[in-house]
Order: structure tokens, then C-alpha cells, then sequence
């Protein structure tokens, strides 16, 4: 799994609509750094959901294998709409990201980032937050599991300067 840098994943869970105080929260009760080193010295899902609640006891074993299933529920809809739709021109890239072919190699791909959204969703849900969970949690998901996240960022390239984004791992 491909670390990903908190203060992106803030900054993307804020402009969905969560709230910066109850990300610091959890970024005090959890640390994201530690739960992605967790979950990328795992090999698969149930090992990754009991050591999460071995070292994290609010993060109930029970509760984050039910959301990872729901996050996969959701992603298996999404992936059945876009086969059913119509056939559509592919740049390389999309063809790329494309081409792993079906649902089961994509998952198999990509149960990390899905594993990871499903902690923050349940960390921030157990800490009273179930709605800021809901919102970061599904951020985390598709911003670890995008092709537009694994491509390179110029160090260069202009930052978001909206008010209230500058400093999304810090309460105002």
C-alpha cells in the first residue's frame, strides 16, 4: 500500500465536509501514520482488521470488517454500473487503470486503501463522530484508491489557497 500523507487526506476529508477538529481528535487517539503501517504489514483483510483492534481497542474487529464490506458493496455497485454502460473511448492512462480486468483483481489490488478507510471511519465513529467518520472515511478510500492520487505531484504545482485549507491538520 502506498503511504499516504495525512495532510492530504485532511485536506480532501474537509473539502468533503468534515470537520478539522474532529480529524485532529483522531489524529491524536490513532495516527494515521501508525495505522497505515499496520495495515501494509498485513497480507489481507482479517489479519489487518484484528491487528488494527489488537493495538486500537475502539477499533472493534466486528465493526471495521463490516465496513470494509460495506466499502467493497459499494465499489462492486460502482464497478456492475460502469460495465453496463456504454462503450466509451479510453486514453493510455484510463486504459491503464482499466486493464487490471475484474472486480476480484481490483480488490485484491486495492483492499489496503479500503482497509485504511474503514479505520477512520470507525476511529472517528467510536470517538462520537459517526458522520465525520462517514466523511473521511470514504475520502480516505478513493483518494488511496485513485490512479489520480498515484501519479506524481510536482512540488511546484500551485497548492489549494481556499480559506480554512491552508492548515486542514490544524483547528482553527
Amino acid at each position: 500500500m502506498e503511504m499516504l500523507d495525512k495532510k492530504d487526506l485532511y485536506e480532501m476529508a474537509v473539502k468533503n465536509g468534515a470537520d478539522v477538529h474532529a480529524l485532529t481528535d483522531f489524529e491524536t487517539e490513532f495516527g494515521i501514520e501508525e495505522i497505515q503501517k499496520i495495515i501494509a504489514s498485513c497480507s489481507n483483510i482479517d489479519e489487518a482488521c484484528r491487528k488494527l483492534s489488537e493495538k486500537f481497542p475502539l477499533l472493534k474487529y466486528e465493526e471495521l470488517k463490516k465496513q470494509f464490506d460495506e466499502y467493497v458493496k459499494k465499489a462492486r455497485e460502482i464497478a456492475a454500473d460502469a460495465e453496463s454502460e456504454k462503450v466509451v473511448e479510453l486514453a493510455e492512462d484510463e486504459l491503464e487503470a482499466v486493464a487490471g480486468g475484474s472486480f476480484g483483481s481490483w480488490l485484491k489490488e486495492n483492499w489496503a486503501g479500503l482497509a485504511l478507510g474503514a479505520a477512520v471511519a470507525i476511529g472517528c465513529s467510536a470517538m462520537g463522530r459517526p458522520l465525520i467518520g462517514a466523511i473521511a472515511g470514504s475520502s480516505v478510500a478513493i483518494l488511496v484508491n485513485t490512479s489520480v492520487k498515484k501519479k506524481e505531484t510536482p512540488a511546484d504545482a500551485p497548492k489549494d489557497s481556499s480559506p480554512g485549507f491552508q492548515n486542514a491538520t490544524e483547528p482553527a
